[in-house]
């Protein structure tokens, strides 16, 4: 008599074996279907590029200061100002054989470029934002940073620097606009940035409701003092609370 334990054996073998067979024969389609797509790219005749989303660089929205803050500011505006007279495309997230099926292969190499220049142009907004801050010229970081991520940079330390300003200056409201902008990023940095602006915003928001919390005299001292609406810093412990409820919860799993 077969006992079921035996039974059990074979039939989680047959199992493992079916499944094992099917996952062998998946690469091989899978190389097969790229090699054919990729063929099919490479014999792509050339198209137009008309309906390419090219970039424009608001060269208003950069602070410009005369005279520059420091020479590195000045060479970075510079930068800027020559990029923005180039052709500039957001292509990432884009491959290159859809691109080549989409615009034709010859066209490659110039899309290429294009997709370099947007790169080229987040980078220097960033350094140029990044040595604003450091030089302690705050609204001129936040404007150059802002600059960025309205163009659609997929560069994490805009973001994440951006974000340290606004908590810094209480305004939490913007760290959640960041979180809702980094959303919109195409390339693989979007999770872990989305992760690093919650993580600011939680940190400074738990802040401050410990210490309503912790000192009930400060709570009814904040409580007492009605807030300007025209002072976008003047957000009390309840305002916080308010703010959280809109804010998606992340848990350690997803980080």
């Amino acid at each position: 008599m077969i006992s079921p334990l035996f039974t059990t054996i074979v039939v989680v073998a047959a199992f493992i074996f079916i499944f094992m067979k099917s996952t062998l024969k998946n690469p091989d389609d899978g190389l097969k279907s790229f090699t054919e797509r990729e063929r099919r790219a490479n014999n792509t005749l050339k198209k137009p590029l008309d309906d390419l989303d090219f970039i424009k660089i608001p060269l208003e929205s950069i602070p410009a200061p005369e005279p520059a803050v420091n020479e590195k500011c000045a060479a970075l505006i510079g930068q800027i100002k020559d990029l923005s007279e180039k052709k500039i495309v957001n292509l990432t997230g884009i491959s290159n054989t859809d691109l080549k099926l989409t615009y034709g292969a010859p066209n490659l190499p110039i899309l290429s470029e294009y997709d370099q220049n947007f790169t080229s142009v987040c980078k220097a907004i960033l350094d140029l934002g990044c040595e604003y801050k450091n030089a302690g010229h705050t609204d001129e970081a936040v404007a150059t940073l802002n600059t960025g991520i309205n163009i659609g940079t997929d560069l994490s330390l805009n973001y994440t620097t951006l974000a340290e300003i606004y908590a810094e200056k209480g305004l939490y409201v913007e760290i959640q606009r960041l979180i809702n902008c980094a959303g919109n990023i195409r390339s693989l940095t979007r999770n872990s940035t989305i992760s690093k602006l919650q993580d600011i915003l939680d940190a400074h928001t738990s802040a401050v409701i410990r210490l309503s919390d912790d000192d009930p005299s400060e709570g009814e001292a904040a409580s007492s003092q009605k807030p300007s609406p025209d002072d976008p810093g003047s957000i009390l412990p309840a305002d916080i609370l308010d703010i959280l409820e809109t804010v998606p919860y992340t848990n350690s799993d997803q980080k």
